[in-house]
């Protein structure tokens, strides 16, 4: 339990950083004389990054271990903030954008370390725990680089998170343990990573492909709504820079409450299967009423359950990814989804953008919802493995083995 412990609060002050510095992005572009469009692509770089790297950071982790690339991952985040306050151009705020999000690459493997440490039926309550730390984050790094920028000026959110970062893998380097051994066959011998050619050529096959899928569209249908969140806020309800940030702290809260809290018990009662098929009908309820909500108590209900179905939709999938999965390509497949993933968070601000500027500001919330029933259809036949993968292959868990 040890370990996890650390790998989370190494996640947790990760994240502080990242939180620091992403709500300043748009007034630092702007300032720097970039145009309003601008914005947009500079915010989706770090993503084109971490879709590129996740896939590679975990089919090395495979090989070489979890916890040097989490290092490594560490060192690259802090570079990435010293950029970010030494910046004076766009071009350096695009450079250090880029380097964040490659760096971001290792949540597959802060996912796979998980998958290494714990039961396959604690799972998905671990990776819970794991997304809220990350969501808790969120609700504190912003609050640190108002006052950062407050106190210091242009260049002190980045300094903060930087110091921040560097502590926290001066910490990892410390106290952080390689997860195990790599995994052996019956002969004792070392079993091969398998290519990452073979390894998204699984991931596309089911089961893995249904997962993926799963993840990919309901990642795109939240990630659509982000992008224009703040913009829906002030046409429907008049809240702007002075209140938007009470809105993102509810949020916020009520995500890591049930991440943090609710779905283990959850899994544990009812599975992953079903925790996620649930997790996609509270989404796709919340993102319905947000398209209708003109009063603060629908807006309320719409985020608790947007809030709600992505705390349960989104870690009992990474557990069935993870369970259908051998041990020695869990950083591999956990990066193959995560690149899916990286193109959901282009297409789907990109697609909410569009959507938003061509019709109601209540508009990418509808077209979110009905991505979302898709999503549920194809959970339906989401199973749940019941013996462990075979290490020799990369071979999905299934009882069904006389065919």
């Amino acid at each position: 339990m040890a370990p996890l412990l650390v790998l989370l609060g190494t996640s947790f002050v990760d994240m502080i950083g990242f939180g620091i510095v992403l709500p300043l992005l748009p007034f630092y572009a702007t300032a720097f004389g970039a145009s309003a469009w601008l914005v947009g692509p500079l915010v989706a770089s770090f993503s084109v990054a971490q879709l590129i790297a996740a896939p590679f950071w975990g089919k090395i982790s495979d090989r070489y271990g979890r916890r040097p690339l989490i290092l490594i991952g560490l060192g690259f985040s802090a570079a990435s903030y010293v950029l970010f306050g030494v910046a004076t151009t766009i071009t350096v705020l695009f450079f250090s954008r880029i380097v964040q999000g490659a760096s971001g690459g290792t949540v597959a493997v802060a996912q796979a370390y998980v998958a290494d440490t714990t039961a396959p039926e604690r799972r998905a309550q671990v990776l819970g725990w794991l997304s809220a730390v990350t969501g808790a984050a969120f609700m504190i790094g912003p609050a640190l680089g108002s006052w950062a920028w407050q106190w210091g000026g242009h260049s002190a959110p980045g300094y903060l998170a930087a110091v921040l970062c560097l502590i926290n893998l001066i910490f990892a380097f410390r106290f952080l343990p390689e997860p195990g051994r790599q995994p052996t066959s019956d002969d004792g011998s070392a079993v091969a990573v398998p290519s990452l050619r073979d390894v998204t050529r699984e991931a596309l096959r089911d089961p893995l492909r249904r997962m993926i899928g799963v993840y990919f569209l309901g990642l795109a249908a939240f990630t659509s709504i982000t992008a224009i969140f703040a913009l829906y806020l002030e046409a429907r309800f008049g809240i702007d820079e002075s209140t938007v940030g009470y809105v993102f702290f509810y949020t916020g809260a009520v995500s890591v409450l049930v991440r943090g809290v609710a779905v283990g018990p959850l899994v544990r009662l009812l599975g992953e299967p079903n925790v996620s098929r649930m997790g996609a009908v509270v989404l796709a309820v919340g993102l319905a009423a947000g398209s209708v909500a003109y009063t603060f108590p629908m807006l309320a209900f719409a985020l608790t359950c947007v809030a709600g179905g992505t705390g349960t939709l989104f870690p009992p999938l990474a557990a069935l990814i993870s369970r259908s999965t051998g041990a020695h390509a869990q950083g591999s497949v956990l990066g193959v989804n995560q690149f899916f993933g990286g193109v959901a968070r282009v297409i789907g601000p990109l697609w909410g953008a569009a959507v938003f500027d061509l019709y109601d500001p209540g508009t990418p919330f509808g077209t979110a919802a009905v991505a979302v029933v898709f999503a549920f259809i194809l959970a339906l036949g989401l199973r749940r493995p019941r013996v462990p993968a075979p290490v020799s292959i990369l071979q999905p868990e299934t009882s069904d083995i006389t065919g």
